[in-house]
């Protein structure tokens, strides 16, 4: 279990401070928090991007940061070049929530927890995502981002998050099959 503040959380993800919208972003940091408490790691610090992998190499923390960051800016670029605007903070958000849920899939024992065995990636998000009334269209960036469930990518912003995912793991997986 890992008891932080939403300032401690902000600390650690700045990406946080693009979300234009207070109250999105207060829920938001909710969510983290409520994950946080139901994680069996001490810290976030030592989440790995993927079981088997070097926290310090290849982070968590590091892959949201990234993600969202990421996302910002595509979403940035989009509303400079296109006609339709898309809503940046749902990108910002959706990308800050996008794997939410691994710090109660993954195990500081190693591996996956019984939620990470038994459930698939991005439900427990989802179901943070409800809980808290965050708009429909943030939760359909949190299930359509994987392969997993076979959602698909039903918005520029969800498209948006989903390619940025993508980017930051390919270059994970890129630096980690070179090492």
């Amino acid at each position: 279990m890992i008891q932080i503040s939403k300032e401690e959380i902000c600390h650690l993800l700045p990406q946080f401070d693009l979300v234009q919208d207070a109250a999105l972003k207060d829920v938001a940091l909710s969510i983290w928090q409520e994950a946080c408490l139901k994680a069996d790691w001490d810290d976030l610090k030592a989440i790995p991007f993927g079981p088997g992998y070097d926290a310090v190499r290849a982070g968590f923390l590091h892959h949201v940061a990234a993600v969202t960051q990421y996302s910002y800016v595509l979403a940035k670029a989009y509303n400079d070049l296109e006609s339709e605007p898309l809503n940046v903070d749902y990108c910002v958000v959706g990308a800050l929530l996008h794997d939410v849920c691994k710090i109660v899939e993954y195990s500081a024992a190693g591996g996956r927890t019984a939620w990470g065995n038994h459930v698939s990636h991005a439900i427990y998000g989802v179901a943070l995502c409800e809980k808290y009334g965050v708009p429909l269209e943030i939760t359909h960036i949190v299930a359509s981002h994987t392969s997993k469930l076979s959602m698909p990518n039903k918005s520029p912003e969800a498209i948006i998050v989903a390619k940025a995912d993508g980017v930051a793991a390919g270059i994970v997986h890129l630096f980690e099959d070179n090492k």
